[in-house]
């Protein structure tokens, strides 16, 4: 599941976001998880305290808990993305659908003229009956899910991440001669280890951490000008890249 470029991993426990220019990954907490997966299965919905609460009992927890597991999820998503948790008073909180745009929405439907809205309204549906006459579907369209490859002798396991279901096909085996390579280290010195190549085989992007630093210590790498060729990832290049020891 996606909140933007964020992908929420469910089995994992974890959120993950691999930019351009910077790849990190937040280990949740028990009740950050409990929080993000009832915001994503309420999504566009308020989502109450109280049922976050109910939701872990056996075990106490409080509205203070709920509040700074939702600050924690905020915090990783930046100042950019933050504002698509809202946090709505004495009843909860809110994930936008579409983050949040709908009050830039709100306030330029105020501005425009009722005969101009209704001009649009008619125009947006003979564009939807031009495209229901004209377009054909397909049932063949799906997200492509990332796979996770067990890396041999050791409790590390290695996910890569591909922007389409292309990129899987043109780099999944090279992914699995590299997790190869991972599984001749001594030590893997990490649990978790992200790889996400770029499209055009140019660029590719390491997020590492373990489980027991729950996010907050990882090593970020990223190697440029791989000319599509990944033959350098030697059992030396892994070592000094700080993967294994």
């Amino acid at each position: 599941m996606y909140i933007g470029p964020y992908r929420f991993d469910v089995d994992l426990r974890e959120l993950i976001h691999i930019g351009p220019e910077k790849a990190s990954a937040f280990k949740l907490s028990n009740i950050e998880f409990l929080v993000l997966d009832q915001l994503l299965a309420c999504r566009g919905k308020v989502v109450s305290t109280e049922s976050m609460c109910d939701t872990l009992l056996p075990q106490v927890v409080t509205h203070q808990d709920i509040a700074t597991a939702v600050q924690n999820i905020k915090r990783f998503l930046g100042v950019e993305h933050a504002s698509w948790i809202e946090v709505i008073a004495k009843q909860g909180y809110l994930l936008h659908i579409n983050g949040k745009d709908r009050p830039i929405l709100d306030r330029a439907l105020h501005s425009v003229s009722l005969k101009n809205y209704l001009l649009c309204l008619i125009l947006g549906i003979f564009l939807v009956i031009f495209l229901v006459m004209n377009l054909t579907t397909t049932s063949d369209i799906r997200l492509s899910v990332p796979d996770r490859i067990k890396i041999t002798g050791s409790e590390s396991i290695l996910v890569p991440i591909y922007a389409s279901d292309e990129d899987r096909k043109n780099y999944h085996s090279r992914v699995k001669e590299f997790a190869q390579k991972l599984g001749k280290c001594d030590k893997v010195k990490w649990q978790r280890i992200y790889i996400a190549p770029s499209s055009d085989g140019d660029v590719l992007q390491f997020v590492m951490n373990n489980l027991a630093d729950d996010g907050k210590a990882c090593r970020n790498l990223k190697v440029t000008n791989v000319k599509d060729n990944w033959n350098f990832m030697d059992l030396a290049w892994l070592k000094e890249a700080g993967a294994c020891e």
